[in-house]
């Protein structure tokens, strides 16, 4: 037997054997799509899953950062795909996290430190992400979310209380019969997509930036009907022959990491046009504001209800002497396609990328800093 430290992630799903008892077949059909979900972002954050027992999940990461990273991600495409169904038959995850010295035998991992990370899981909200002290600790500065001092908690067969930190869910999400947005919002947001390229307004500032890849011509005239089948029929043919080698040479030239696979999974024959649109690699040869950072957005695959899932690349910052220090990095995304477009959250922005039917994908970013909301719009070509 082998001793290492690890970071241990464990999942399973609120009010599992409820939903089973509601509705078996659909409940286990909708389980497995999670899974897929999951097992996808132990894999992109470096991590392995080493057990599973009904809906429960157990994953180690060599970093607790990458350990949270991933339940975060988690949380945030689960979130997406409830958008279709209405709050009773929701399947939200409870995740724990700790790090601990554990025993590997034949793959499986042994220890007090699995058994915590399950407790852990068994202490966090539907939804939300429950960590030890110890994670707390490493990962506080790292990254982007707000933790909450849970203080000393007893749990089942453990002698000694563990000390815990919670990250919040997001506020519960209520889905309408049909799966569809409400219309008030939808309108809503369509108009705030539709306003003016710069906005100025008490405490909001507005920047605007199109990227288009190079040769890309962008008509000022509407486009007519057969003008926008034309496009689509275009998006189509697009996603059909994904060339991943072409999306790699942009990133390398804008020193913007991807990860280690990129894929445009086929749509459903059943998929509608203006979601299937969406699918593809988008990024241009500008960044923000003209010279800012370039950016690389990734739709790899779009289901009925129009969750979708892929990646956000953002390449470092050409100014050196510019105060935004961050490092250029990749995050995996899961958002849902309403009449707004592919709307997402990351790192407490809110983005809004909307497929024109051009050639062109429209977006929003919206954050709140110290002098009160910010605003940005941008345009990303197709690249193909």
């Amino acid at each position: 037997m082998k001793r290492k430290i690890s970071a241990i992630l464990a999942a399973d799903v609120a009010g599992y054997s409820r939903l089973v008892a509601e509705d078996e077949e659909e409940t286990l059909r909708r389980l497995a799509i999670c899974r897929a979900v999951v097992d996808d972002f132990v894999a992109r954050w470096g991590g392995r899953i080493f057990n599973t027992a009904g809906d429960a999940v157990l994953a180690e990461f060599p970093s607790s950062v990458d350990a949270v990273r991933c339940a975060v991600d988690i949380q945030e495409s689960v979130r997406a795909r409830n958008l279709a169904y209405p709050q009773s038959r929701q399947m939200i995850y409870r995740i724990g996290v700790t790090i601990a010295d554990v025993v590997e035998r034949d793959g499986d991992l042994l220890g007090d430190g699995v058994n915590i990370a399950s407790r852990l899981g068994g202490i966090a909200s539907p939804g939300g992400i429950c960590v030890s002290r110890t994670v707390y600790e490493q990962v506080a500065s790292k990254v982007s979310v707000k933790f909450d001092d849970l203080g000393q908690r007893q749990v089942k067969n453990m002698p000694n209380a563990i000390h815990a930190y919670s990250i919040a869910p997001h506020p519960p999400i209520i889905g309408h019969p049909d799966g569809a947005p409400h219309a008030g919002t939808a309108r809503r947001r369509t108009l705030l997509l539709a306003a003016p390229a710069i906005l100025l307004a008490i405490g909001s500032v507005a920047l605007t930036l199109h990227l288009r890849s190079p040769g890309h011509d962008i008509s000022a005239a509407g486009s007519a009907p057969t003008t926008q089948r034309l496009a689509n029929a275009a998006s189509r043919e697009a996603n059909a022959h994904f060339d991943e080698s072409k999306i790699r040479a942009l990133a390398a030239s804008q020193s913007i990491p991807l990860p280690p696979s990129l894929r445009v999974a086929a749509p459903a024959s059943s998929l509608p046009s203006r979601l299937a649109g969406y699918l593809g690699a988008w990024g241009g040869d500008q960044g923000w504001n003209g010279q800012g950072r370039h950016i690389i957005l990734v739709i790899e695959s779009i289901d009925e209800s129009g969750t979708a899932v892929g990646v956000f690349a953002v390449g470092p910052s050409p100014d050196a002497t510019s105060p935004d220090r961050r490092p250029a990095r990749y995050r995996s995304i899961a958002g849902s396609i309403t009449d707004a477009g592919f709307v997402f959250t990351l790192a407490g922005a809110k983005y809004t990328f909307r497929d024109t039917s051009d050639g062109l994908m429209w977006g929003r970013w919206e954050a709140t800093s110290e002098r009160g909301p910010v605003e940005l719009t941008i345009a990303l070509a197709r690249v193909d």
